[in-house]
């Protein structure tokens, strides 16, 4: 079974695949997701939507059912914990909790028969992880960040450390170093908390990131080349409004700029050579038509019709072809037809 875990700079904070949950107002919901991004959701007609355009949650007697835009669905207790969710393949995760003295035991068991159990804290940190022969123990400084992970597999142990080095903040993840002894991951933050350098060991994958006024980044890669980023706060978030790259002698120059509708999605973006793709959605924020060079005589519109309560497409129209598909219930694709027009 798959266990990943996220880290999160603005809280200090790591999280698992396992660890997504809802958090409730009077008149609204806020989804917080494996990785530490937050959703708002507002009621709709629909049940509840988000202005991110990332899924549709529904109320169900007391629980909760969410269905994401990768046809994934996730169910939520009416405390707002994670009790199940079903993969766009079919495979099906359970979670059941157990409360103990010192903080929750959620075991995961799927349908392929596998399990795991997790024990954190009652700050939802990790303390330990066992599956099969497999368990690891989580170690933390004091401070509460994540110091070492331990892992002990057949008798076989492995050592993970992680450094907390910024002079302005101690929750900033700095660095790992792996169980060999190597530190391969090297990371920098100024002092508002924004990363400005990463690298791995020997220098590879080296990026750095200059802030510059009026919501431009220029990004920095390991070859020296120059790619500056500008956002605009469109809807209340920083969006990507504009990309200039400088050319190389391996690479020519890449420019590209984006507009946005009130609920932030792309209504069109220019490419390098002056070219403009237009966008419409339907009200769940779905692509409905994409027309590619628009405006001039090279058009080319591809409209998208959707299942009314699943995120699939059931029919594609292309100027040479139509493609319909067909689902089960799970959302596997049971068949496609291709008619040429």
């Amino acid at each position: 079974m798959k266990f990943s875990r996220f880290y999160n700079s603005l809280d200090g904070l790591w999280r698992h695949n396992f660890s997504t949950r809802l958090f409730f107002s009077d008149r609204s919901a806020v989804m917080v997701m494996s990785d530490g991004k937050e959703s708002l959701f507002s009621p709709s007609p629909e049940g509840y939507i988000s202005d991110a355009n990332v899924g549709i949650l529904l109320k169900e007697g007391n629980s909760w059912r969410y269905n994401g835009l990768n046809n994934q669905t996730m169910f939520f207790s009416a405390s707002g914990e994670l009790t199940q969710i079903n993969k766009s393949d079919g495979v099906v995760y359970k979670l059941t909790y157990t409360r103990t003295d010192k903080g929750p035991e959620i075991t995961v068991n799927n349908s392929y028969g596998e399990s795991l159990v997790i024990v954190e804290d009652f700050t939802r940190q990790l303390k330990s992880i066992r599956a099969g022969t497999k368990h690891i123990v989580f170690s933390y400084d004091a401070y509460e960040n994540l110091s070492e992970r331990k892992s002990t597999d057949a008798g076989i142990v492995s050592i993970t450390k992680y450094h907390y080095e910024s002079a302005y903040k101690n929750s900033f993840l700095t660095g790992i170093t792996d169980a060999r002894g190597v530190r391969f991951a090297t990371w920098a933050y100024n002092d508002s908390g924004r990363p400005i350098s990463s690298q791995h060991a020997d220098n590879a994958g080296s990026v750095k990131i200059r802030y510059l006024d009026d919501g431009y980044r220029v990004v920095t890669n390991e070859l020296g080349k120059n790619t500056t980023y500008r956002y605009e706060n469109i809807s209340g978030k920083l969006r990507l409004v504009q990309i200039i790259g400088e050319p190389s002698p391996n690479c020519p120059a890449s420019n590209s700029s984006y507009t946005y509708n009130e609920r932030g999605q792309v209504l069109t973006k220019t490419d390098a050579k002056g070219l403009i793709t237009a966008y419409t959605y339907s009200e769940r924020g779905l692509e409905t038509s994409r027309t590619e060079a628009s405006g001039t005589a090279q058009a080319r519109t591809v409209i998208t019709e959707w299942d009314p309560s699943r995120f699939l497409p059931t029919k594609i129209t292309e100027p040479t072809r139509i493609t319909a598909f067909t689902y089960d219930d799970q959302g596997r694709e049971t068949g496609r037809q291709v008619t040429l027009r």
